[in-house]
C-alpha cells in the first residue's frame, strides 16, 4: 500500500517554505545572546583622556590603578567606562545592569604597570583571578585586582596579601565587606 500523496500547491508551498526559513532563523538566534557568544563579538576600547567614570564621574585618566569598561544591551555601540575594577563590578552586579551585561573588560595588573596601565592589557573579567583585600589599594578604596593566570594572582597575594577569588566571588556583598 502507498502513502498517498498530498498535493502541492502554490500556497502550501509557501507555508512549507516559510516554515523553514523560520525554522533555520531560530535555530541561529538559539546559538546567540549569551555571555560567552557576546564576550567573542566585543572587544575592549581605549580609553580616552576625557572619559569619566560611569559611578564617581572622575576623569579616569587622572588615576593610576587597574581600569575596566563593560558592554551592556541597548548600549552596544559605546562601552561603559570605569577608573576602578571595584565601581566597574559595584555597577555590573546591579540586578538591572547585571541582566544586560554582554562584556566585561578588566586590565590584567599581571602585564601592565599600575601606574599607567596599557589598554592593551584588557581582558575578559570573567576569565581572571582577582586579589581582594591585599595592602594595595585602588583609586576607590579595597580594589578586585585582575590577573590573568592564577600564579600571578598567587605572587602577588604572597607579596601584598589578599585573598584570591573568580569572577563570580566578587559580589555586591563582598565589595561592601
Amino acid at each position: 500500500m502507498s502513502t498517498p500523496m498530498i498535493p502541492t500547491t502554490p500556497r502550501r508551498l509557501g507555508l512549507l517554505t516559510c516554515a523553514a526559513a523560520l525554522s533555520a532563523l531560530l535555530a541561529t538566534l538559539a546559538g546567540c545572546g549569551g555571555e560567552e557568544t557576546a564576550a567573542q563579538t566585543f572587544r575592549p576600547v581605549p580609553f580616552g583622556k576625557h572619559d569619566r567614570c560611569q559611578v564617581c564621574g572622575m576623569v579616569i585618566s587622572h588615576y593610576e590603578g587597574p581600569k575596566a569598561e563593560v558592554v551592556i544591551k541597548g548600549a552596544e555601540g559605546e562601552p561603559v567606562k570605569f577608573c576602578s575594577g571595584r565601581d566597574a563590578f559595584s555597577f555590573a552586579r546591579q540586578p538591572e545592569n547585571e541582566r544586560r551585561l554582554l562584556a566585561f573588560f578588566i586590565h590584567d595588573m599581571g602585564a601592565t604597570d599600575w601606574a599607567e596601565p596599557s589598554d592593551e592589557a584588557l581582558i575578559p573579567a570573567k576569565d581572571a583571578w582577582y586579589v581582594y583585600g591585599s595592602k594595595v589599594e585602588g583609586v576607590m578604596g579595597t580594589e578586585p585586582i585582575a590577573f590573568g593566570t592564577e600564579a600571578a594572582a598567587k605572587a602577588f597575594q604572597e607579596k601584598e596579601g589578599g585573598k584570591i577569588v573568580r569572577y563570580a566571588d566578587v559580589t555586591l556583598e563582598l565589595l561592601n565587606e
